[in-house]
């Protein structure tokens, strides 16, 4: 594809140096925009106390550039109410301690945004968290894309629904990452800038996994809302229903439930036949280990785990926990939330039939070819293209 317009794009997340999900679509979209002749600047908001080391992961330099507005960890600390504040006077000297911190995080974004021309320039904006300080910064006139990576029905579960309605609502756009959630964002939210957007895939879809390995992979964080506890509930009756069964389940991350589920591992006696792998950088050849990915996950947006998987060439088991899953998943193998019977039925179907696992670990690739790099630039192309009219 042919870019008309070389523009300064900026983008700016939470943080930019964890080994999650909008880090990794971060990272991958300044590759993508800067093989298409962008200039692009990555920036976090915060810094992480163990910073994924994305440099390694590049035969060469990062194409990219990147920043931090705060070199440390930022926790937010809202307003006390009205009666903390007349019980305790200096309820409020955290919060405007708060204010001052994100001011300062703020000067530090105008002063990256100064030498940018906004008739050529573009911010996106991929988490609500990150806007905060975008609205307290001089954008001198740059548009703003917001993005939400989560479903609309997770974000309305917590506050993050109601400060999305309310920090994107006068942007030019606001992207989700399904039809259907830029339906309900509109419908339901009230949001008439709402478009859609999906993923890219951060690598070729080229296949490569083995459906005869006999080895299902799992991957990401270690939280509750990934659900794994979910899945090795659904795995105690996968193995018990097959006595003896070679199969194992490798699960790849790391979290603040690890401990937690090592320990549920055990008192299921399921440990022989799970391994903790830990994080990985290698997360296609993670997934190509494996015959079948498992996700049980309570809540998604659009799960960069699945766009991998399929191309890496895996069948795929999944909670039906979000318009994401659904739209990834057309052709796959979809089990109603938190219904563990049901997903190691399902799962088992495929451990128990080869050949229906080689069919579908040939169509796997295929099937997530409209998220190829090209076709998602292009559609980024022409949604900056109509921010700039």
């Amino acid at each position: 594809m042919t870019v008309t317009v070389s523009r300064d794009v900026v983008i700016v997340c939470n943080n930019i140096d964890e080994a999650g999900g909008a880090q990794r679509w971060a990272r991958s979209m300044g590759d993508l925009l800067s093989a298409e002749g962008h200039r692009v600047l990555l920036v976090g908001v915060a810094g992480v106390s163990s910073p994924h080391d994305y440099t390694a992961d590049h035969d060469g330099p990062l194409p990219y550039r990147t920043a931090l507005l705060h070199d440390k960890p930022v926790h937010a600390a809202p307003r006390p109410s009205i009666d903390a504040r007349l019980r305790h006077p200096k309820a409020g000297l955290k919060h405007r301690s708060y204010l001052r911190l994100q001011q300062s995080g703020a000067d530090r974004l105008s002063t990256l945004l100064a030498p940018l021309d906004p008739a050529s320039s573009v911010i996106i904006c991929v988490q609500v968290f990150a806007m905060e300080w975008i609205t307290k910064a001089d954008t001198r006139g740059i548009p703003v894309i917001g993005m939400s990576h989560e479903s609309y029905a997770a974000s309305m579960a917590s506050s993050r629904g109601t400060r999305v309605k309310k920090l994107y609502a006068n942007l030019p756009r606001f992207v989700a990452l399904t039809d259907q959630d830029a339906r309900d964002w509109t419908t339901k939210g009230g949001m008439n800038n709402a478009a859609v957007m999906p993923n890219p895939l951060p690598f070729p879809a080229t296949g490569g996994a083995d459906p005869e390995t006999h080895v299902c992979v799992a991957l990401g964080r270690l939280s509750q809302e990934k659900g794994f506890d979910l899945l090795l509930e659904a795995w105690s009756y996968v193995v018990k229903a097959r006595p003896g069964t070679d199969w194992r389940l490798k699960i790849y991350g790391d979290g603040p439930d690890r401990a937690a589920l090592e320990a549920q591992a055990a008192e299921l006696e399921i440990a022989s036949s799970v391994s903790f792998e830990g994080p990985t950088s290698q997360v296609p050849e993670a997934l190509r280990s494996g015959s079948i990915f498992v996700s049980t996950s309570r809540a998604e947006g659009f799960p960069m785990t699945l766009l991998e998987a399929l191309a890496c060439g895996l069948p795929c088991v999944a909670f039906d926990c979000a318009p994401g899953v659904r739209e990834i998943l057309r052709d796959g193998t979809l089990v109603s939330l938190g219904n563990t019977e049901a997903f190691a039925d399902q799962l088992g179907k495929l451990i128990d039939d080869g050949a229906l696992r080689g069919t579908l670990a040939k169509a796997a690739p295929e099937s997530v070819a409209r998220y190829s790099p090209d076709a998602i630039a292009e559609r980024w192309e022409r949604l900056f293209a109509l921010v700039h009219r």
